[in-house]
């Protein structure tokens, strides 16, 4: 009884072994899977075989016994996006996912756990490219876009409805340049979006056509109308410190991870909060943690809980972990080439992927890891979700 009654934030930091390899140890509140007899769901994009010429790209709907159902991309994939349950749908209603293209990518796939229903391919404007990630309002009904306008060097919203094939039916502005990840916060209505700064066309590919005029940001829009609700920027000596992928916390903190494109000796924080009406706060973690980092974050995820953050390093090998409400660093874990998180029904808990094939399931407050059971030579990509 004693022992539940430690606070747990105040237990990792008197507890946790700190450094990369080190897994962190704490206290975590009960929470119990929806349901223990059925297996979660994952989804995420891949890569079959290392040689560049024969490579084939699919997204895979998985379990930890295995692959439920494998989509062909006619490209290499990056993120997928959940559509959620419409209401008044049986709860046993096949789950739809939709994934993306890779920048500067203009394919999208939409794809359910209804292995007969044939996957539907949709594209952005020729003169738009995706950036990989997209987001459904509450209802399903609508599915919103991260897009480069690249005639005009600005970052669009694409507003598409799932429930007519995915037909875009407009789209309004990122308030920035190279908007990437996004999310929708808690109200249903807000979203968040990361705009990275980064300029490019397809005609340079992924080439950095503004590195000196950089301007990365954190925008709030109203879904419903377009209208810009704040934004917030780094300070000038940051300004290529490129905000990328984000996830929200508890009371709708916002947590992000970034890349820097600046010199290679400079050592910027790379973890971001941010309350709404207040200014970004960086995060440090130790010196060699953040030299380790090598000044890139590859995608960051909440727990179940909303108070442990988990974020990926796969050019250093580790998965750092945060503490979403005291702000502060955790720990790490050794993961070679691992990117892709997802939180899992557990507190304290996330399924994370590699680039060599391994996925794995962490639980935290035991400090063990369950190998999954995945299809032999591929190589997943920057993110993996959740389905159910």
């Amino acid at each position: 009884m004693h022992q539940m009654a430690i606070n747990r934030r105040d237990f990792i930091r008197s507890s946790l072994a700190v450094g990369t390899g080190a897994l962190p140890t704490f206290i975590l509140p009960p929470a119990a899977r929806a349901t223990e007899e059925t297996e979660e769901l994952f989804a995420a994009a891949r890569r079959h075989s290392s040689n560049d010429e024969l490579a084939s790209y699919s997204a895979a709907l998985f379990t930890s016994s295995g692959d439920l159902r494998s989509v062909a991309l006619p490209g290499r994939g990056h993120d997928v996006a959940v559509r959620p349950q419409r209401l008044g749908e049986p709860i046993n209603q096949p789950v739809e996912v939709v994934a993306f293209a890779r920048r500067p990518g203009r394919f999208a796939v939409a794809f359910s756990t209804n292995a007969s229903k044939q996957p539907l391919h949709f594209f952005a404007r020729e003169d738009r490219h995706f950036y990989g990630h997209g987001v459904f309002s509450p209802n399903g009904k609508i599915l919103f876009t991260t897009e480069n306008d690249f005639e005009n060097g600005v970052g669009v919203i694409g507003i598409r409805d799932a429930s007519d094939g995915y037909k875009q039916i407009g789209e309004f502005s990122s308030y920035g340049i190279g908007p990437h990840d996004m999310a929708l916060l808690d109200d249903g209505i807000t979203l968040v979006i990361a705009n990275g700064g980064l300029e490019t066309s397809p005609e340079t590919g992924r080439q950095v056509l503004n590195l000196t005029e950089m301007e990365p940001s954190l925008v709030y829009i109203d879904r419903r109308t377009g209208t810009l609700i704040e934004k917030q920027t780094l300070p000038s000596m940051l300004h290529q410190l490129s905000i990328r992928h984000l996830t929200v916390a508890n009371k709708s903190r916002v947590v992000f991870g970034a890349q820097f494109k600046g010199p290679k000796t400079n050592m910027p924080p790379l973890i971001g909060f941010h309350d709404r009406g207040h200014e970004i706060k960086l995060v440090e973690a130790p010196q060699d943690i953040l030299r380790d980092m090598k000044n890139y974050v590859g995608s960051v995820t909440v727990d179940k809980s909303g108070d442990i953050i988990a974020a990926s390093h796969p050019r250093g090998g580790f998965i750092s972990y945060w503490d979403a409400v005291n702000r502060t660093f955790i720990g790490t874990r050794k993961l070679i080439d691992g990117c892709g998180i997802a939180r899992t029904h557990l507190s304290g808990e996330f399924l994370q992927t590699s680039g060599n094939g391994q996925v794995e399931q962490t639980v935290l407050s035991t400090q063990v890891s369950k190998p999954f059971e995945t299809t032999h030579n591929v190589q997943w990509d920057n993110h993996a979700i959740l389905v159910k």
